[in-house]
C-alpha cells in the first residue's frame, strides 16, 4: 500500500525534481499539503491531481 502523506524529500525524489523547486511547490498556493509545526506533510493522491491542474503557470 502507497503512504497517504509523504514528505518534501519523497515527493522530490518520485517526481525527480530539485530539493529547493519542491519546497517551492509545496509551499505554493493550493498545493495538498498539511503542516505540522514546520514539517510539511504532502497529500500523495493528491499530488497528480494538484500538478495537472497548474499545467502551464510558473512557480
Amino acid at each position: 500500500m502507497d503512504k497517504k502523506i509523504i514528505t518534501v524529500k519523497e515527493f522530490a525524489k518520485k517526481y525527480s525534481l530539485g530539493m529547493n523547486f519542491a519546497y517551492q511547490l509545496a509551499n505554493a498556493e493550493g498545493f495538498p499539503m498539511i503542516k505540522t509545526g514546520r514539517k510539511i506533510n504532502i497529500l500523495a493522491d493528491k499530488v497528480d491531481e494538484w500538478l495537472e491542474n497548474n499545467i502551464g503557470k510558473q512557480f
